[in-house]
């Protein structure tokens, strides 16, 4: 029979049995590391020199040879379609284009003597005093004569277009950029005599080393800043990147194309980067690599609540800066986990490491 102690000893382990089946399991908590994005990318970034450029920029050159004996531009000049730029020697031309109208009179009396023929040839056939071969003589003699006459206007009218060639006209609003030909020089046909840089959007030019062109993509927003107004930020979009290096610099050129409505002009030095001092962008961001989790098509990172709670959120990556990714889809000033995403679920519970904490202050 038990005694009263034993019954005392059996009777507390059942009530410690009973409280150790009662408690819950401890929540895991993750020590992570955390920052708080913002719009900019790190100042690190490197900052190209480079000029504005106009986005279509095209040599003008007489379309026969000659010698120049005018032009009515000179750099800087600002120019409208159809304007005349400079004049060629015309005395040769004319000459020609009498000797086309010549030949072409001489063509059209040779035809119509043909006609006659051919005519009094049928005629004298069907009296029987010529033979079938004699009118089919003259019916030829009167298609050649036909083919020479219109070959005598082609070269009509081709003396009358080089006649109009002797004029460099415009062929788009713009402003001269260089000027290739001075009078009195004799050039050929298709020689550069002016640089037209025709009206509308501006570029920017840069050239960036081939370890660097990677990080350049068409589309991309950029920050570009006139060394003559260094206060003010234009944004500018990557609008081509060189496949292949200058041969003998060794660096890729890379074309930004600014807003239409800037103070840029021709010529201009200017920076550009791909840290933007200013909040022009708002919507874009970035962070580390390490924060970012997932395929390739559905990238996620994991956001902070104010309860240190965590929460996935799909983003779109717009693209890389060495280890650096700059996204869209979260707002600015969202603490973003960057170290150990891979091993969190959602909604758990973490600890931001305290180097972490600083950081967000």
């Amino acid at each position: 029979m038990l005694n009263k102690w034993s019954v005392t000893l059996l009777a507390a382990m059942v009530v410690l049995a009973g409280c150790k089946s009662e408690q819950k399991p401890v929540e895991e908590i993750r020590p992570v590391r955390t920052m708080v994005v913002g719009g900019a990318l790190p100042a690190a970034a490197e900052v190209y020199s480079g000029e504005v450029k106009a986005q279509h920029e095209v040599p003008l050159g007489f379309r026969i040879p000659g010698k120049i004996i005018s032009r009515s531009v000179s750099v800087g000049d600002m120019v409208k379609k159809g304007q005349v730029l400079a004049q060629l020697d015309a005395g040769d031309v004319a000459l020609n284009a009498t000797a086309a109208r010549a030949a072409l009179s001489s063509a059209q009396a040779q035809l119509a003597q043909a006609k006659l023929d051919y005519q009094r040839s049928q005629d004298l056939h069907a009296q029987n005093f010529v033979s079938q071969a004699e009118v089919d003589k003259r019916q030829t003699a009167l298609i050649s004569a036909q083919k020479l006459t219109e070959q005598a206007k082609a070269q009509v009218d081709l003396a009358n277009n080089q006649a109009s060639y002797t004029q460099l006209t415009a062929d788009g609003d713009g402003v001269i950029t260089q000027t290739l030909a001075e009078p009195g020089a004799v050039v050929s046909a298709g020689q550069s005599v002016l640089m037209l840089a025709k009206a509308g959007q501006y570029e920017a030019v840069i050239d960036v080393p081939e370890n660097r062109v990677q990080a350049w993509q068409p589309g991309q927003k950029v920050a570009v800043q006139l060394w003559a107004d260094a206060n003010r930020e234009l944004v500018g979009t990557v609008s081509e990147v060189a496949p292949a290096a200058d041969s003998k610099t060794r660096t890729f050129r890379v074309k930004v194309a600014l807003p239409e409505k800037n103070s840029a002009a021709l010529g201009m030095t200017i920076q550009v980067s791909q840290v933007f001092a200013s909040k022009e962008i708002p919507n874009e961001i970035s962070v580390p690599m390490s924060a970012i989790f997932g395929k390739e098509q559905m990238m996620r990172v994991w956001l902070v609540d104010a309860k240190n709670t965590v929460h996935s959120q799909a983003i779109t990556v717009l693209g890389h800066q060495g280890q650096q990714v700059r996204i869209q889809g979260i707002p600015a000033k969202s603490v973003v986990v960057t170290a150990g995403v891979h091993l969190l679920r959602e909604g758990q519970k973490i600890k931001i490491l305290p180097a972490a904490q600083g950081a967000q202050q």
